[in-house]
């Protein structure tokens, strides 16, 4: 190791000293994320207290997070004492360097808009069940005088609700009906449907 750093130039150690903070600061971070601790990395919550401070509307593209950061110097630093040694001239090697730096920090930030897109809350939209058609689990007795149950498809996912009818007639187990209205409860409305 010794005759490692000792075989570097003076711009090699400068990019040394940038590099490997970076890289063990990485190796930090990425060690703790197999844990479950540090990933929620919100680019919005800029100081900490878990309430965003900013909006970045339709999950844009964040550069500066500390991910982003420490990869831009990592990568930088490492590719600086790799083109010195490729004998490249010295600026040449901090230009390059800094492309390489500002190409892993904009790829971080793209990387991690794209894993962003990804989540999904799971939460049903009750009001895409409307006009949909489902059947009957459990009577739904006539004119709202009380609860039943339906088993349909929403969003791409069976599911039961409870539901009501203004039928005169109690709606019994494996009749097809049709929603026509839903409501915040999580009750949806149904008729008998038409065949």
């Amino acid at each position: 190791m010794a005759n490692w750093w000792n075989s570097l130039t003076d711009l090699q150690r400068i990019f040394a000293f940038i590099g490997i903070p970076a890289t063990l600061v990485l190796i930090v971070q990425t060690v703790l994320l197999l844990f479950g601790i540090g990933d929620g990395d919100d680019p919005t919550d800029i100081d900490g207290d878990g309430i965003p401070d900013a909006d970045t509307g339709d999950g844009g593209l964040t550069l500066f997070s500390v991910r982003g950061i420490v990869g831009m110097f990592c990568i930088a630093g490492w590719s600086g004492i790799v083109f010195i040694d490729l004998g490249l001239p010295s600026a040449t090697a901090i230009v390059l360097a800094l492309l390489c730096g500002a190409a892993a920090l904009f790829g971080i930030a793209y990387l991690m808009k794209a894993v962003l897109k990804l989540q999904s809350n799971g939460t049903i939209q009750l009001g895409s069940a409307v006009g949909k058609t489902g059947q009957v689990y459990i009577p739904i007795p006539p004119k709202g005088t009380g609860r039943g149950k339906i088993n349909i498809v929403v969003q791409d996912r069976y599911v039961e609700l409870d539901a009501v009818t203004d039928s005169d007639d109690t709606l019994r187990t494996g009749e097809t009906v049709r929603v026509i209205s839903t409501d915040e409860m999580g009750l949806v409305m149904v008729e008998r449907a038409i065949k």
